[in-house]
């Protein structure tokens, strides 16, 4: 998204502001707005220069959000914003995190972490939103145990175009428990954000480059087996999101070594998996900002191996 075009759509929030709520024309300016942002927004994906990215994304979210405030029953929209909170958060927050406990700087790092757990719990609380939206009982099943959860999800979620909302608010979840992994009582909904995500799996495996599968290996290969992990399922997803991406989507590599090399204390794997992302060139034009990102992590990681092995 150029320059004009975040110009012109924040003029058009501060339009929307002025109008006030419950104006026809303000919903109708609003959704088609919504579709414009929806179509625009795998153009960031490609794009090639991370720092302009990061620079950008802050005022889209905000833009999104004002949208957003106007058309809350707008689901591509939510899903947009997750995707963007998720993004955010991983992608630059994270990564200024990573940069300053490499410096030792523990109080910037404590900040930093708090404020990618602020990000990833809004994306997660819009997916509650959108779901609450296609069925009011999702509260109830939140609340109502484990098994009564995932049949709920079995019951409700059976269409191909659940699978984003499943995915996403999953993801950020999960997101979110990582940032606030200290806090017991946010470790102790992880089951809840793999659900989400199994689901996810079961309708469509393939959505966003096997994300969702890579998602569950990272929880295998991270977990205790006393709290549902599983080392050697965490390789088999991992080996087989591999094949299914031709080793192209560098997320997966990264995600890879940070957890199964490093839990295993496997150096050669980790060592091999980086390197590749290093070496790797560009080899999904449509995926260039995510493997971008990829290629920063992969390069501090490969800088931290004496520490780690």
């Amino acid at each position: 998204m150029n320059r004009w075009t975040r110009l012109s759509l924040l003029t058009l929030v501060g339009l929307l502001v002025v109008l006030g709520p419950g104006c026809d024309l303000q919903r109708f300016t609003a959704n088609s707005s919504a579709a414009l942002f929806t179509r625009a927004a795998g153009g960031i994906q490609r794009h090639f220069d991370y720092e302009l990215a990061g620079d950008a994304l802050p005022s889209s979210i905000m833009t999104v959000e004002g949208l957003f405030r106007v058309v809350p029953d707008n689901r591509d929209l939510g899903l947009t914003l997750i995707r963007a909170y998720v993004s955010y958060g991983y992608g630059w927050v994270e990564d200024d995190m990573q940069l300053a406990q490499d410096r030792g700087d523990l109080d910037e790092e404590e900040r930093l972490m708090g404020r990618a757990r602020l990000l990833y719990e809004r994306g997660r609380n819009i997916g509650v939103h959108l779901m609450r939206l296609k069925d009011p009982g999702i509260d109830d099943a939140l609340t109502g145990g484990h098994e009564g959860f995932v049949a709920y999800l079995e019951e409700h979620y059976t269409d191909p175009e659940d699978v984003a909302l499943l995915f996403w608010t999953g993801y950020a979840w999960g997101s979110a428990v990582n940032a606030g992994r200290d806090d017991p009582e946010m470790i102790l909904t992880l089951p809840i954000a793999r659900a989400l995500v199994e689901r996810a799996v079961a309708i469509d495996e393939s959505y966003f480059n096997y994300s969702g599968l890579t998602f569950l290996a990272v929880v295998n290969a991270s977990l205790p087996q006393a709290l549902g992990g599983n080392p050697d399922r965490a390789r088999e997803l991992f080996e087989r999101v591999l094949e299914l991406t031709d080793r192209q989507f560098f997320t997966v590599q990264v995600s890879y070594a940070r957890t199964y090399a490093v839990q295993t204390q496997n150096r050669d794997l980790f060592i091999h998996l980086l390197r590749e992302v290093v070496d790797g060139g560009d080899p999904l034009p449509d995926e260039r900002l995510p493997n971008r990102i990829a290629r920063r992590r992969a390069i501090r990681w490969l800088q931290r191996t004496d520490q780690l092995f």
